[in-house]
């Protein structure tokens, strides 16, 4: 009996929604604290970036999710110009705007590390071992990464690519034990444990697509998967990057996507707000920081205090931002992009 496949994963797209707060939790725990006398948020919502590795596993699995039927090679460069006209147009128009602010006061934009960022490296997701201008970029320029690797994947017939993810990972764990990471900020961002997130995701779809599963199941995954991540929020320790960080999010992350996905494809309804937050996700995630550090300026200069109402007002005024963001530039953005895209490549593919 064939498997179902959905046609748009509703619940992965809400759990980019949650990655995407998650990721602002964090940065609202070490703005309220510069903020507010008394704030209310505890250390451990530092672990909020976990969002980060949510979103790894999640492209992982929707990259190849996107390109299950694409049976033969040939299709690299469609597959790039989707990436790109995704990631780069609202990347670039919010990374300006800071640098319009940046040309005037520096300290607003840029006081996170003490390497200056380059501003072509920023604008192209070059590897550095600088952040870029706008900080989250870091992520993207990880994200362009795996995609240029998964792209010379789809060289392979579609029965090879699996071959190809597990050469893959073999590749960066042997990076790793060689020390080739130490070879410059290209090869430290390709061989970093972070990429098992990705290919973690990969693999939960490659299961996904070959295995029905149930709802029962479904709800079990996810369930395990979500308390197991939030459970960081309140208990976690000092937030460490590397091996730690990858085996401390990559095995509840991947059961979380792939526990949603299965929900999806056996009936159960997504939460309509959720989805709707998830649609904003990226939106949200490269303007949350302005929206924060703009309230919290304000805030600062009244003098307000009241730690319980900043908090709300920074995150109800976080998701506006991001809302008429999508509405206002991402949507319009990225509908342009696909028409020229089938324009381009004669075909619809699915986004």
């Amino acid at each position: 009996m064939a498997i179902a496949t959905p046609s748009r994963l509703l619940h992965i797209q809400a759990l980019r929604g949650v990655a995407a707060l998650l990721v602002l939790l964090s940065h609202l725990q070490r703005i309220e604290s510069r903020t507010v006398a008394s704030p209310l948020l505890p250390d451990s919502f530092a672990f909020g970036m976990m969002g980060v590795d949510l979103f790894f596993v999640i492209s992982g699995f929707i990259m190849v999710f996107v390109t299950r039927d694409w049976a033969r090679p040939g299709r690299q460069g469609e597959f790039l110009f989707a990436r790109a006209a995704r990631i780069y147009p609202l990347y670039w128009i919010v990374s300006l705007a800071l640098l319009a602010v940046w040309l005037v006061r520096p300290d607003l934009v840029f006081s996170s590390s003490p390497n200056q960022p380059s501003l072509l490296n920023s604008l192209l997701l070059v590897p550095d071992y600088a952040y870029p201008l706008l900080e989250v970029g870091w992520t993207l320029v990880y994200e362009m990464g795996f995609y240029l690797v998964f792209a010379l994947l789809l060289f392979l017939p579609a029965r090879l690519r699996p071959w190809g993810l597990l050469g893959w990972g073999a590749l960066v764990a042997l990076g790793l034990a060689l020390g080739w990471q130490n070879g410059g900020a290209v090869a430290f961002h390709l061989f970093n444990p972070l990429t098992f997130e990705f290919l973690a995701g990969a693999a939960a779809a490659l299961a996904f697509l070959r295995w029905d599963g149930n709802r029962a199941l479904g709800l079990g995954l996810a369930g395990i998967g979500l308390a197991s991540l939030l459970l960081w929020l309140f208990i976690g320790t000092t937030f460490e990057d590397g091996w730690t960080r990858a085996l401390r999010f990559t095995p509840p992350a991947t059961a979380l996507v792939l526990g949603a996905a299965l929900l999806d494809r056996h009936g159960r309804r997504a939460w309509t707000p959720l989805v709707r937050l998830g649609d904003w996700s990226y939106s949200l995630y490269l303007t949350h920081l302005l929206s924060l550090s703009l309230l919290a300026l304000l805030w600062r200069h009244l003098d307000l205090g009241l730690a319980p109402l900043f908090l709300l007002l920074a995150v109800l005024f976080a998701v506006i931002v991001s809302a008429l963001t999508y509405r206002l530039v991402e949507a319009p953005v990225h509908d342009g992009a696909r028409g020229l895209r089938r324009r381009l490549f004669q075909r619809g593919g699915r986004e």
